[in-house]
């Protein structure tokens, strides 16, 4: 996936889908969707994960691809908890650990928190928790996107 945009500030929603998430997903999708400062769609994209995965994992893929896509001043917008609150929280923590997390246990998904710490050292992105599934256009957007890719 690459896409340059020019124009900003953006606003990235970011999704993943794991069908079948607790009896196993064998493959999902991730989706963006991309706003410009008015309110215009501009661009999406899609990803299908042709593998065992499940939804964590999916939902930091999209944070990942939703980081490259951003310029300095988007605003990146995600559904998980767990991507928005290891973002802005819990991964300095992780790095001063060794990429372990408070009670010494190794951190699920390391080589994918590396990747986001890298890229977020490399521009300035603010991240934020919005709701699923209540309607916010560029959410439902990135969730039909990521839905599509993980059936096809």
């Amino acid at each position: 996936m690459t896409y340059l945009h020019s124009v900003t500030p953006c606003a990235i929603y970011v999704d993943g889908a794991a069908p079948n998430n607790q009896h196993g997903c064998l493959k999902g999708g991730i989706g963006i969707a991309i706003y410009n400062s008015e309110q215009q769609l501009i661009h999406t994209d899609s990803m299908t994960v042709n593998r065992p995965t499940d939804n964590a994992e999916l939902e930091l893929i999209a944070l990942i691809e939703g980081l490259e896509f951003a310029n300095d001043g988007d605003t990146l917008y995600s559904d998980s908890e767990y991507c928005v609150k290891g973002h802005n929280e819990w991964l300095e923590g992780w790095k001063a650990r060794g990429w372990r997390k408070a009670n010494g246990k190794p951190i699920a998904n390391r080589e994918l928190w590396q990747q986001v710490d890298k890229l977020r050292t490399m521009k300035y992105v603010q991240v934020m928790k919005v709701k699923a599934h209540a309607g916010i256009e560029g959410n439902e957007k990135a969730d039909e996107l990521a839905v599509f890719a993980a059936m096809n």
